[in-house]
Parts: structure tokens; C-alpha cells; sequence
């Protein structure tokens, strides 16, 4: 009996399989790649959001009387920018989140709605835009729209 000879792994061998390890990851560094990017997408979306109902809310608790006061020469269906007295907490945020999310555009208005100088509703709109700075070709600003109405339940 003969025993072959033992037969090692050549360098070319070698090569040839890191290449073909390496061409087979190509497509999940991508894929990671592109959930990375996703994933910061989402939590800006859901930090604007947030700040912008934060807004709405914190304007919620800012009484009637001091609104009526505050946009009394208001002219009926006119939208005025939101005071920042309305919201100090979320103004704060609002700043710190800029930081972070440079092109960051976030405007409040308010309207007035009111009947023999009562004020029966406070209408509040928010209009935010920025843009990721991702570097991608598809840089379009990203757009958020919220709004919502208070009504005053001593108008009745």
C-alpha cells in the first residue's frame, strides 16, 4: 500500500477563497450600510415630531384670556407666529435638537378663531423642514406638517 503524498492549501487557493469572501459581503455591508441611514432618517423624523407636538401641547395650557390679550388686533383667518412665552420648554429643545440637526426649520403659527370677542378656538399649525446631509444624490428637504385646534370650553 501506498500512501499519497499529503497535499497542503496553496497560496492561490487562499486568495481565491478571501476573494470570494469578500465579493459575498459586498451586498450585507451595503444593506447595513443602508439601514444605518434609514434608521437616522426615522429618528430625526420622530424627534421633529415630537418637538412639534410638544409645541402644541405646551400651548394647550397658555389661557384663553392671555391668548385674546396677546393677538387681540389679529384680523379674522390671519395666521400669526406662535409667541415663544407659549412653549419656553420646548423652545428649549427645539434649540438643543438644531445642534444636532443643523438645517432644522420649525415654524409655529397660530389663528384666532373668535365670535363678539370670545375666544371660541385656537387653531395651531406647524411647518418643519430640514435636511438629512447624507451626501446622498436624493438630497430633497424632508417635510413635516402638524396643526390642531383648541377650543375653549367657556365659549358655549
Amino acid at each position: 500500500m501506498t500512501l499519497g503524498r499529503a497535499r497542503g492549501i496553496t497560496l492561490v487557493e487562499i486568495v481565491i477563497a478571501v476573494l470570494i469572501v469578500a465579493v459575498a459581503f459586498i451586498p450585507i455591508i451595503y444593506t447595513i450600510q443602508y439601514g444605518n441611514k434609514a434608521t437616522v432618517k426615522i429618528n430625526n423624523y420622530g424627534e421633529v415630531a415630537k418637538l412639534a407636538q410638544g409645541l402644541i401641547e405646551e400651548c394647550k395650557h397658555v389661557p384663553f384670556p392671555r391668548v385674546r390679550d396677546d393677538y387681540k388686533g389679529l384680523a379674522k383667518d390671519k395666521w400669526e407666529i406662535v409667541n415663544q412665552n407659549y412653549y419656553p420648554k420646548t423652545y428649549a429643545a427645539i434649540e438643543k435638537f438644531k445642534d444636532t440637526l443643523k438645517s432644522l426649520e420649525l415654524n409655529a403659527q397660530l389663528k384666532v378663531v373668535k365670535r363678539e370677542e370670545i375666544v371660541r378656538e385656537v387653531w395651531i399649525q406647524i411647518h418643519a423642514t430640514w435636511k438629512e446631509g447624507d451626501g446622498t444624490t436624493d438630497n430633497a428637504p424632508r417635510e413635516l406638517r402638524l396643526s390642531n385646534a383648541i377650543r375653549n370650553p367657556e365659549a358655549d
